[in-house]
């Protein structure tokens, strides 16, 4: 009995151990799975929160390399101007008003500049050989402008016309510091070109450009995926442009970091601040060198899995101190371990779980919602795909990106791929929708822009892309074969849009079609020739297909506005004579159009030259455009809505004739009453030897100019003559009475009779004693 006693203990004994072992061992089983799914899922959020941050990043610099590229090319508009290279070599000051007009002339080129961009806020070029300052306004020297004008907080003059103005600088852009101009103070980054281009040191000069630090900083608010962080943008130099306004300054180790990964592009570090562990991601530009940082702290990113790690130590320590005194209840309850498990994740979740779930389905369901909010990140960044695609499209037509530095994964990733290396650019514009579109709305050209790209979509069949440009315009980057192929391609093609979008929209579009290139690099080159062609519609008309190869070739002359016939369309518009304005208006396109074949660009000058006409007309008159057209507020906008150069003369010469009519109307019965007063006053007056235009225009309070061109308009003869018939006539019955010619003379306002037979004898073809001796032939014999 003892030893079957002691059996069945040792049996109870090897029983409960084996128990405790194996409930030991199902404990350790998930906490063994919950510490590596820890580790996992840290390591997951941090590489989450790092890709987050590079596409922000990414994101970021293409918005800003496609603004300092503005920059860039605005500097070589100025650079390569040539009234800047001939007032930077030369010598002295400039004294002369000639030499002073030519600062004049240049300041007036850089206000035709000042446009280019809404980033910065002022530029100014700077002349070292005469310590010139000039802007699109003023001109002065450097020291007036740095004390009355921009003055930086932190430099002096000396400091400020050594380091910037003289200083070695390419396309430097300078860190973010305060700039008093008047009464204020304004943070702004400082933009230094050293001019000429062509000198490696000891510059002539150099163009400085201030961009608005709350500019950028607008553009920075634009950009999501920031963790609780901060943004840093650098320069070349690894010096601070911008940072965060109320953030962190930039650690020395930082810089280190960044200089020992200067060859990357991007990439990522581990760093601390104060006494914080930090998370950096980081991308630099290859367009203006910036490095784009951005710093956030690890304990953000990681804040949901330390709530777990804190329930799962929890747990875990529980499970330690009553595993061995709870052995027997365990034993009993085999999944009483896993029970506090799963409370503490149920506890630790946002979520509540419904229903009895095992632990590996409770586990399991946590896993895929950690690993599901990844797959809304990678979502989100694949729903901007096709904004990215679209972006790079048009800037890559623009000629803004470096196509030498795209590679095949660049393209693979925005969704590109080019089986060809032969490019042609089409541009469609939107001639007219009103067929299609009820009402003039945003909606509206958006759909008929959606229905156009996806007509040349579904025609391209998988050979090019097409991308929304502007408002009416679309464009097609046709990838073709050299060859026969292009021209068997592009062709149908582009024809079957017009036609399609005429026949099924009741849209007429225009299409501009390029030559075909080699190469991504050329193609820039193609959207120029598109660009060219689609103006030739001006001349061509709408609703149809020009090629830059039928146009290019097209001589062009030189349009013709003479001065004195510019003159003479003023001075007859504005004295209400639309008749004679409408002869040379008629004279201006016979000029131009019938016996010349000018460009589009010349077309454009010649209607600029002629709108400006109009312009000095109705500022002299004090029209308003709602006084010459009806509805119309800006005639500008009026001008720019006709398409062809037939459509915008009669544009035009309809503007000058109702203003010619309207002068017209007004002066008509007030004219009419003056002409006869003139007239009447010469008949009274004919025998004063006195009366000229000076004497009539004393009596009527006028100029002698108006009088003279008055007259001039209402009788088509001038003053001079009219009082000269009037003494003829007078002379002529004088003649008939026994008076001598001298005694004529002096009673009709002459002077003597030499000068009453010169003029007698101009106007009737003999001398007075002739027409007299006439008279008495002429007499019946009594």
């Amino acid at each position: 009995m003892r030893s079957l006693f002691q059996k069945g203990r040792n049996r109870r004994s090897s029983v409960f151990a084996a128990l405790l072992l194996s409930h030991l061992f199902v404990f350790i089983i998930p906490v063994t799975i919950g510490s590596i799914v820890y580790v996992k899922i840290e390591q997951i959020m941090i590489d989450n929160s790092y890709r987050s941050n590079s596409a922000m990043l990414e994101q970021m610099k293409h918005m800003m390399d496609s603004r300092t590229q503005e920059i860039d090319y605005l500097m070589r508009q100025i650079a390569s101007n040539p009234k800047q290279q001939h007032l930077m070599e030369k010598n002295g000051e400039a004294t002369s008003s000639a030499e002073q007009y030519q600062f004049f002339e240049f300041m007036q080129e850089l206000s035709r500049y000042s446009a280019y961009n809404t980033l910065f806020h002022d530029f100014y070029v700077y002349f070292g050989n005469t310590d010139t300052i000039l802007t699109t306004s003023m001109k002065t020297d450097s020291k007036t402008f740095y004390n009355q004008i921009y003055s930086y907080k932190n430099i002096s003059y000396e400091d400020y016309k050594s380091r910037i103005l003289l200083g070695d600088h390419f396309k430097s852009y300078l860190p973010s510091q305060a700039i008093v101009s008047g009464a204020r103070a304004e943070n702004m980054v400082t933009y230094v070109q050293s001019l000429p281009l062509a000198k490696q040191s000891k510059p002539d000069g150099s163009l400085v450009i201030l961009i608005d630090e709350a500019q950028i900083r607008s553009l920075l608010d634009q950009t999501e995926g920031l963790h609780e962080g901060n943004m840093y943008i650098l320069n070349e130099q690894m010096e601070v442009i911008i940072g965060p306004e109320e953030g962190k300054a930039l650690d020395v180790s930082d810089r280190e970091q960044l200089l020992r990964h200067d060859g990357e592009q991007s990439g990522y570090y581990h760093t601390t601040m104060d006494g914080e562990e930090h998370l950096a991601a980081y991308t630099k530009s290859k367009v203006n060198g910036w490095t784009y940082l951005s710093v956030f702290p690890k304990k953000v990113v990681l804040e949901q899995v330390n709530t777990v790690k804190k329930w799962s130590v929890a747990a875990v320590v529980a499970c330690l101190l009553g595993g061995i005194g709870l052995s027997v209840y365990l034993t009993r309850r085999h999944y009483g371990p896993i029970q506090e498990v799963v409370h503490t994740i149920r506890n630790g979740r946002s979520q509540s779980v419904k229903g009895r779930q095992n632990e590996l389905k409770l586990i399991k369901d946590t896993v895929e919602s950690l690993f599901g909010k990844e797959h809304q990140l990678e979502n989100k960044i694949s729903q901007q795909v096709p904004i990215i695609r679209a972006d790079f499209l048009n800037r890559l037509v623009c000629g803004q990106v470096d196509a030498d530095a795209i590679s095949r994964d660049d393209l693979t990733f925005m969704g590109l791929y080019f089986e060809h290396s032969s490019f042609s650019v089409i541009l469609f514009d939107i001639d007219d929708a009103s067929r299609f579109m009820k009402e003039d709305t945003e909606r509206e050209w958006a759909l008929i822009r959606f229905i156009l790209m996806n007509v040349s979509e579904e025609l391209l069949e998988h050979g090019g892309y097409a991308f929304e440009m502007e408002k009416n315009r679309l464009a097609v980057l046709m990838n073709i074969n050299t060859g026969m192929e292009s021209e068997q391609r592009i062709k149908p093609f582009t024809e079957d849009v017009v036609r399609l979008m005429e026949a099924r929209f009741r849209t007429s579009i225009t299409a501009g079609v390029s030559a075909c290139h080699e190469g991504l690099s050329r193609i820039a080159d193609g959207y120029g020739e598109a660009l060219i062609a689609l103006s030739y519609k001006m001349i061509k008309g709408t609703s149809g297909v020009i090629y830059y190869e039928n146009v290019r070739h097209t001589p062009a002359d030189s349009f013709i506005y003479p001065v004195d016939i510019e003159l003479q369309l003023i001075n007859q518009t504005k004295h209400g004579d639309p008749e004679n304005a409408e002869r040379l208006l008629d004279k201006l396109y016979e000029m131009n159009f019938s016996s010349k074949s000018l460009s589009p660009e010349k077309i454009g000058w010649l209607f600029q030259n002629m709108q400006s006409t109009l312009i000095k007309i109705m500022d002299a008159l004090r029209l308003a455009p709602g006084e010459i057209l009806a509805g119309e507020s800006d005639l500008a906008k009026y001008f720019a809505s006709a398409i062809t150069a037939d459509d915008k003369f009669d544009r035009i010469k309809a503007v000058f004739l109702n203003i010619g009519t309207k002068i017209k109307e007004e002066r008509t019965d007030k004219g009419e009453e003056l002409y006869n007063r003139i007239v009447g006053f010469i008949e009274e007056h004919y025998h004063d030897n006195n009366l000229s235009l000076t004497m009539i225009a004393e009596h009527f309070d006028l100029s002698p100019i108006y009088i003279s061109a008055f007259f001039k308009k209402q009788s088509g003869d001038n003053v001079s003559e009219l009082i000269t018939r009037v003494r003829i006539k007078h002379a002529k019955r004088l003649l008939a009475e026994e008076l001598t010619i001298n005694e004529i003379a002096l009673r009709i306002g002459y002077s003597n009779n030499i000068v009453l037979t010169k003029v007698f004898k101009k106007h009737e073809g003999i001398t007075p004693g002739k027409y007299r001796e006439s008279l008495s032939d002429n007499k019946p014999e009594s």
